[in-house]
Formats: structure tokens, C-alpha cells, sequence
């Protein structure tokens, strides 16, 4: 997740960086086209000028303010193909319109000064239009007897089309804007709908290897891992059918090993008795005691002896489950502890409809396995949930001065008391687990893991309550 965002930031500044060029070129293109335009203004009113100095006489050049068209098109609109030639289509304007003013005129502030133009030199107005003023020197009108000398005289106004570059500057300004605004939903929606679901999903194969067969993998309304999630339920079937098969047939073992050894018991303890029958020449007509008698009775005595210990050590581990624990520690809160168990089983006992609660206490810390402890606290909570009475499951954490306590609480009819000090014993099952599923391996791997951790499980009971109470230093 983490690494996403940092591409996804990483890619929001490399299209910042491509909007900043876009403008700055952007803006240098819409600058020099603005440069071009004014030069071809610059152009037609010279000419304009020449043309209306040119044709000046009598002391003045019109008798009252007019619009010149005739002007407009003898130069420009009549020429357009050739301006156009010169300085290209976009450089050139699309209308052009000339005013002339006479000189009493001029000398008031008549509606272009009140507009705000600036009549003293070429200015680029907004939307594309230029106003380029019409100004005769001394030395230009001394021979035609003219009083306009340094005086605006007239105005000719140019109208462009929108700015090429100005309006591709807008679009790929807008397209950029959308695409971040597009990426960064993109991404929200692909973190929150398929990273996050799967995350979470990543943890369970981790979680099968470990043997922690949870609960079935939820499919998402989606589906977008409808596969993924079918063969991870699958594998956890088959997981799970893997280990009842095994620990059936480690039952059916251990019952056909206990039966072989009690088989060889007796007989092993029949020939040592007739071993030393023959030592004492007991079968001897006249109970003489032979050397020969005496010494070969001996070695059938100490190999009866060997089979004898050959059979309690077979014994002793066919009631023992293979299985051993290398505990990883380390700190973690109360409160992540609680955590997981409400996600782990509060959706499978809401469909049960069995009331669940959790009472952490404060959030300390514990230094232990925290899969470890998971791991025994899930197979007490299958316990509650299997020989409960579905009434309420209760677990509580508390700390004393000698370590911490969790205690996995249910309402039910609980075992015998004579029981309780076998409910811990490998392969061992009480007399209500009839129609129950299970083959009494739990219960002793959660005694193994607690003491590889340092701690010890005890169970106590009540009437209609059983309480499995774990102790971690």
C-alpha cells in the first residue's frame, strides 16, 4: 500500500511537472504570436497612414468623424492572401476597421479616452483585438498645411480569432486536470475495492501453513478474486480433511499399539517368571540348581527386562502427539489481541446467533508469540463454540503480579470433575464429545504452546459454566 501511494505521488508530481512546461510553453507560443500579430498591425497601419496622408488636402483630410472601409479593404481585405502569404493565416486579423476623427475632435476627450483605450500607442485588448492609433508628425503634414501634428487623428481596429495557443493551452490544461483527478480515484477505488480486500486475503495461506483453519474466505460482491477465493476454500477443505484423516489414524495407531503392547506385557512377565522358576531348579526332579540352568536363565531375564522396557517406552509415546512448538517473541497490545478475535469470530457467531464479548481491561502490553497465543485462544474459542451451549461465550483479560491471564468462558453442562485432569492429555476425549467432531489433539498443542511460551492452561468449573484459563508470565 505504501509503495502505491509513493508511485501514485510520484506520478501526480511528473504530470505537475508536465502542466507547468505545458504553460510555460504555452504561454512563450501565445507571447510570440501576440509579437507577430502586432508587427502585421503594425504593417497595415502604416500603410493606412500613408494612404490617408497621401490623399490629404485643403488643411484637413475628412470633414467630420466616418468608419473608412474603403480603406480597410484597398489594404488589407483586397491584399488578404498576400498578408496571409507574408505572415501566415493565424498572424493576420479577421476584421479591420478604421476610424478617423477630425482635429477639433481629437482635442476633447471623446468615448475612447473614456473607455479607458490608450490612444498614444498600439495596445493588445482582451478576445483578440488590437487598436493601433493613427499619428501624424510635424514633418509629415508641414507641406499639406494640416493642424494634427502630434495628435491621434484616427484609430483602426483589428479583431483576431480566438489565440490558437491559448485555446490548445486551455484544453491540455483541463485534460491534465481531469487525467491527476481521474488517477487519484483511480487509485482510491483500486486501494480500497481490490488492495485492501486482498491484503487481508494475503494472510491466509500464511495462515493454512501455520494449521490455523479459520474461517471460509468471504467472497466480495465484486468478485474480482472469485477464483482466487474458491481455491483457497478449497485448499483449506482439503487441509482440513488432511488432518482429521491424520489424527483418525493416529487414534486408530495408538489404540492398535496399546492393545499390541499390552499383548507382549503379559507374556514378557510370564517367561521372567519362568526364567527364574528354572534359576531356583524348580523344574529339576530333585530342585538341584544347575550352573548351565542358572546362567541361561539369567539372559532370558535380562532380555524379558529389555522387551519390558520396549514396552513402556511404547507406551508412553503412543499417548503422545508428535508435535513441538518454537515460540518467536515479541511485544504487542491487549488491544490488537482483541482485535483479532472479534474479526475472527464475531461474523461466524452472528450467523450462530451467539453472544460474544471481549473484555480487554487496559490496552498493556504482552511479551509473547502473539501467533502462538492466537493459536490457543482459537482452539479454546472452537471448544466454547462446539460444547457451549450457545447461550454466551465470555473472554476476559486480566494482569496480576505474576503475569497475564485470559480466560475463554462458556455456559454449558461441563465435564465431570474425575475428568479435568485428562482433558489435557494427547488424543484424549471427555464424555461429552459424543456426536461431537474432533479427536482430542487441541487441547494438548494449546498445553505444548503455552509452555514453550512460559506459561501453563488450566480449566475449572462451575455449574453450567466451564472456564479455560491461560497464564502468560
Amino acid at each position: 500500500m505504501k509503495r502505491l501511494w509513493i508511485r501514485f505521488l510520484l506520478l501526480v508530481l511528473f504530470l505537475a511537472a508536465v502542466l507547468i512546461a505545458v504553460n510555460l510553453t504555452g504561454r512563450k507560443l501565445s507571447e510570440d504570436q501576440k509579437t507577430e500579430r502586432i508587427i502585421v498591425t503594425n504593417r497595415i497601419t502604416d500603410e493606412i497612414h500613408d494612404r490617408i496622408l497621401k490623399n490629404a488636402t485643403g488643411g484637413c483630410i475628412y470633414p467630420v468623424r466616418i468608419s473608412t472601409d474603403s480603406l480597410a479593404d484597398s489594404v488589407f481585405y483586397d491584399r488578404r492572401s498576400e498578408w496571409e502569404g507574408i505572415y501566415g493565416k493565424a498572424a493576420c486579423p479577421s476584421k479591420v476597421s478604421v476610424h478617423i476623427y477630425p482635429t477639433a475632435y481629437i482635442a476633447e476627450d471623446h468615448e475612447d479616452r473614456e473607455a479607458g483605450v490608450n490612444t498614444s500607442k498600439t495596445e493588445y485588448l482582451s478576445g483578440g483585438a488590437v487598436i493601433s492609433p493613427l499619428v501624424f508628425t510635424e514633418e509629415e503634414v508641414s507641406d499639406k498645411d494640416l493642424q494634427v501634428a502630434g495628435n491621434v487623428y484616427g484609430l483602426v481596429e483589428y479583431h483576431f480569432d480566438s489565440m490558437s495557443y491559448e485555446i490548445l493551452l486551455l484544453i491540455m490544461n483541463v485534460v491534465l486536470i481531469l487525467t491527476a483527478a481521474l488517477l487519484m480515484l483511480y487509485t482510491l477505488w483500486i486501494s480500497t475495492r481490490i488492495l485492501v480486500p486482498f491484503h487481508r486475503l494475503s494472510d491466509y495461506p500464511e495462515r493454512l501453513s501455520k494449521g490455523e483453519l479459520t474461517e471460509k474466505l468471504p467472497e466480495s460482491r465484486d468478485r474480482f478474486f472469485g477464483k482466487y477465493v474458491w481455491g483457497m476454500n478449497m485448499l483449506s477443505d482439503k487441509l482440513e480433511n488432511d488432518r482429521s484423516r491424520m489424527e483418525k489414524l493416529s487414534l486408530e495407531h495408538m489404540q492398535h499399539v496399546t492393545t499390541l503392547v499390552h499383548t507382549i506385557k503379559t507374556p514378557a512377565a510370564n517367561i521372567k517368571l519362568l526364567a527364574e522358576a528354572i534359576a531356583t531348579g524348580l523344574y529339576n526332579p530333585n530342585g538341584e540348581v544347575y550352573e548351565k540352568d542358572a546362567e541361561l536363565a539369567e539372559r532370558i531375564k535380562v532380555k524379558a527386562d529389555e522387551i519390558e522396557n520396549i514396552v513402556s517406552e511404547t507406551l508412553s509415546s503412543s499417548n503422545t502427539a508428535i508435535f513441538e512448538y518454537d515460540p518467536n517473541v515479541e511485544p504487542f497490545y491487549r488491544s490488537k489481541l482483541a482485535e483479532y478475535l472479534k474479526e475472527e469470530y464475531e461474523t461466524r457467531l452472528k450467523v450462530e446467533k451467539i453472544p460474544f464479548e471481549v473484555d480487554a481491561g487496559k490496552d498493556l502490553i504482552i511479551k509473547s508469540d502473539f501467533d502462538g497465543v492466537c493459536r490457543i485462544l482459537r482452539q479454546l474459542m472452537d471448544n466454547a463454540i462446539k460444547y457451549g451451549d450457545g447461550t454466551g461465550i465470555f473472554l476476559k483479560m486480566e494482569k496480576n503480579d505474576e503475569g497475564h491471564f485470559i480466560t475463554v468462558a462458556n455456559n454449558g453442562k461441563p465435564l465431570p470433575d474425575s475428568e479435568i485432569s485428562y482433558v489435557f492429555n494427547s488424543l484424549w476425549r471427555g464424555s461429552n464429545s459424543k456426536g461431537v467432531r474432533g479427536s482430542g489433539v487441541g487441547l494438548y498443542e494449546a498445553r505444548v504452546i503455552a509452555r514453550a511460551l512460559g506459561g501453563d492452561i488450566r480449566m475449572r468449573t462451575g455449574e453450567d459454566r466451564t472456564e479455560v484459563v491461560l497464564y502468560l508470565p
